[in-house]
């Protein structure tokens, strides 16, 4: 329509005058601000909560705009105007306990509206209300932005445990940062994973007790700008356990901001075994370097420095063990206390011996309670020797072992003599063994001994009872010296302590 009136003037510029032209308004809704209290602020029960701000608008009249204010909790808190300058003050009281969301809204002559809120909580040190002390970090405190770091406090209440409390931890510049529960004792430990944002930050630590009664302990701390370089260990991992022979790989990347990678410095170190190594990275910010750690728990850290002394370093905490110092099987000793299975709980030093396959005690031998007479004579060259088995002429004579043993499947049992051949007594050789249990399977061989060579004359095997025998050349008479060997091709388990007699003759 202005317009349209603007070219009606033109074209009748020369006979006529314009008329007025009516410009339309168009109405703009109102604002409004609350200047405090803060976001997240906090009051006592009992105490008088101030509300400030300022209204404004473009068409009207600041005192002639309406406030309205409401609360999430409470409802309608009344309503008001501001002064001519459009600043407004409200004196609150007796608004319940708890978290309140204080919505203001500003209302001008032509209905139009606008809105704020803000948020605070009420109760906070109220009588019965939760003690909180927050014990660090402490007032004025910096940390560098992406820093972790830890809050530390304790809390407590008359009326309740301090574990059934509600806490939450806020940043003034973050918000909320965690919310839980603390110890049964009233501890409180926070991680503050990834650290916070650089400026300066007012922590609170917030307990809220089943009444709906707060409490709170805050602190002020810096946090700046990490202007360090980075590092990042790859390789080990941390928790990591490595034989103390291997050659072991420390890998990493580092980088800056402001330095150029190849100006950078690096070193690798060991808490327990010093510098590993040193230089610089590869145009990529490799650094890598294989190396041997004494034995024990190391923390091994990749430091950088760049062109402005600045360090920046990561660590991974790892282990070099002794596999003979680890007590695999759990039973109380490893390999170089002298476990000789350390798969098997049941075998070790401390173990008894019992009749079976196996050193259960770890000292060598198997089933050595059992052992005969006669042990050991589990070889040839470790015969027993038995001495002269012939003292007649035309007659032989005998001798009996009555209470042998074969204390396992590897036993075996040797045995010589002189059966003392002469060309007027002819050698006639005859062993019988007796005693033997029907479930095993066992064998004895008879050997005729030449100096070192011993040839086998007879065996036998079987179980029950078993024989052999050997009749010499009359004139012979280098046919002195007799063994024979007794073993079980089949040992029946169990039978350590079972006894068979074997009777020589000659």
């Amino acid at each position: 329509m202005r317009l349209r009136a603007a070219a009606s003037c033109l074209a009748t510029l020369s006979l006529v005058a314009c008329g007025d032209t009516k410009v339309m308004a168009f109405n703009t809704p109102p604002v409004v601000s609350i200047i405090r209290p803060l976001d997240g602020a906090t009051f006592l029960s009992d105490e008088v909560i101030v509300v400030e701000g300022v209204a404004d608008d473009s068409q009207d009249a600041a005192e002639d705009l309406r406030l309205y204010w409401t609360s999430s909790l409470d409802g309608d808190l009344g309503e008001d105007s501001p002064d001519v300058n459009g600043e407004f003050y409200l004196a609150l009281t007796g608004l319940s306990a708890g978290s309140h969301a204080l919505t203001l809204t500003v209302l001008d002559t032509d209905g139009e509206s606008g809105s704020t809120s803000v948020g605070f909580e009420v109760g906070v040190g109220a009588s019965g209300a939760p003690s909180v002390v927050m014990v660090s970090p402490q007032a004025g405190d910096s940390f560098l932005a992406g820093e972790t770091f830890s809050v530390y406090g304790t809390v407590s209440d008359e009326q309740q445990t301090p574990d059934t409390l509600e806490l939450s931890l806020s940043s003034s510049l973050q918000g909320e940062l965690w919310s839980g529960a603390a110890s049964a004792t009233g501890s409180v430990v926070v991680e503050v994973a990834g650290g916070l944002s650089e400026g300066d930050h007012v922590l609170s630590l917030l307990a809220r007790d089943q009444d709906g009664n707060l409490a709170e302990a805050g602190t002020a701390i810096e946090v700046i700008a990490d202007g360090r370089p980075g590092a990042a260990i790859s390789e080990p991992a941390d928790g990591s356990r490595h034989v103390y022979t291997d050659t072991i790989s420390l890998r990493g990347m580092v980088s800056d901001a402001e330095t150029d990678t190849e100006l950078l410095r690096t070193s690798w170190e060991s808490d327990r075994d010093g510098l590993l190594a040193s230089g610089a990275p590869d145009s990529a910010g490799n650094t890598s370097v294989g190396t041997t750690l004494s034995l024990g728990v190391h923390t091994i850290t990749l430091s950088v420095l760049d062109e402005e002394d600045k360090v920046g370093s990561d660590s991974v905490v790892l282990t070099v063990y002794d596999p003979l110092e680890v007590d695999d099987d759990a039973d109380g000793w490893t390999e170089n206390d002298g476990d000789c299975d350390d798969g098997d709980a049941s075998v070790n030093p401390g173990a008894t011996e019992i009749c079976d396959t196996i050193d259960n005690d770890c000292d060598g031998m198997v089933n050595e309670n059992a052992w005969d007479t006669w042990e050991e004579n589990d070889s040839f060259a470790a015969a027993f020797d038995l001495g002269e088995v012939d003292d007649s002429i035309w007659s032989s004579e005998s001798i009996t072992m009555a209470t042998i043993t074969l204390h396992g499947s590897g036993d075996v049992d040797w045995f010589r003599w002189d059966a003392d051949d002469e060309w007027y007594d002819n050698v006639g050789i005859s062993v019988r063994v007796t005693g033997l249990p029907s479930s095993g399977t066992y064998a004895i061989e008879l050997y005729q001994i030449d100096g070192s060579t011993a040839t086998l004359r007879d065996s036998a095997s079987g179980s029950a009872a078993l024989s052999v025998s050997y009749e010499g050349d009359l004139f012979d008479t280098d046919e002195d010296l007799w063994a024979i060997r007794f073993y079980a091709s089949g040992w029946p388990s169990g039978s350590c302590s079972t006894s068979y007699s074997i009777t020589i003759s000659s």
